[in-house]
């Protein structure tokens, strides 16, 4: 087992608060494909991943935010269990953009462990950032 420690770098002043959204696809009674989603609330630390560049085309412009997460909570990429049922990526809510993880690094036995997960977007648009509170330089 690694002896790396990396506690420090979880230290509450550098978490954000993040929404993980699991998707698990199911056949339902019908035998139509039905999708139940679990929202869950964590903490992560949020930082950016790729630039924010401006993808042109004749009908639209649009960006796709890119945005790299460590955190001790368990996020998923697509998986299978033993009955069949699939889980989609997780998708994280953040500053009210919506991002599916699209690369995930699993580094449990690392201190107390952590995963770290590259996501992307889901919108063409996104919210502005989020205006600097009153008061604050």
């Amino acid at each position: 087992m690694p002896s790396l420690d990396c506690n420090d770098a979880f230290d509450i002043s550098f978490w954000d608060q993040i929404v993980v959204i699991r998707r698990v696809a199911y056949i339902d009674n019908r035998g139509r494909v039905s999708t139940k989603d679990t929202s869950m609330s964590a903490l992560a630390v949020v930082t950016a991943a790729s630039p924010v560049d401006l993808q042109r085309v004749p009908e639209w412009g649009m960006m796709h935010k890119t945005i790299s997460l460590y955190t001790p909570f368990r996020i998923q990429g697509p998986a299978r269990d033993e009955v069949g049922n699939v889980t989609h990526p997780d998708e994280i809510l953040w500053r009210n953009s919506l991002f599916i993880v699209n690369f995930l690094e699993d580094y449990s036995g690392y201190g107390r462990g952590f995963v770290h997960a590259v996501a992307t977007s889901k919108g063409n648009v996104d919210y502005p950032p989020i205006p600097e509170p009153m008061g604050s330089a």
